[in-house]
């Protein structure tokens, strides 16, 4: 019986620590990566890059009988001239044909589809930090499940 037990526990040992082996799992991950690097002589980079990066709210809040705003800051800078902005497209949020027309500044100038200058030459010769802001414009809007996209453009002027 003693033989039986010493030749059947190094194989049960050997079978066991064997699958033990194959049990475990690996874990593996997908990691995305993007950096941007600007130039020594003109960028228009948003201070949180969620704001570029991610959906932003601007729900209706029947508290304060408003829509939300979306709130940001671009550090600007360009060494050779004013910097100037516009909107490709007009800002709207559209759920059907349902809109609501939104309202885009940058450094307190309404923006439009025409380029227009935001920051002067003296301000962007140095990192200026322009804020920028949306908003909806009107009354209550209608219900609705609302989307839309806001292309800005800052590009230099010389």
């Amino acid at each position: 019986m003693f033989k039986k037990i010493a030749f059947a526990a190094p194989l049960a040992v050997l079978a066991l620590s064997s699958s033990m082996a194959f049990a475990a799992t690996e874990a593996k991950h997908s990691i995305s990566i993007v950096a941007h690097v600007p130039s020594d002589d003109f960028y228009a980079v948003p201070v949180d890059s969620d704001l570029v990066n991610k959906d932003q709210d601007m729900s209706y809040n029947p508290g304060t009988d408003s829509m939300k705003t979306v709130d940001g800051h671009f550090d600007v800078l360009h060494t050779a001239g004013k910097v100037n902005a516009r909107l490709e497209g007009v800002p709207k949020l559209i759920a059907g044909n349902k809109t609501i027309d939104l309202k885009v500044e940058l450094n307190g100038r309404t923006l439009t589809t025409t380029s227009q200058e935001v920051v002067g030459e003296a301000e962007s010769n140095v990192r200026y930090r322009a804020p920028f802001k949306i908003s909806a414009l009107g009354g209550k809007p209608d219900a609705g499940d609302y989307t839309g996209v806001v292309m800005l453009v800052v590009e230099p002027s010389v």
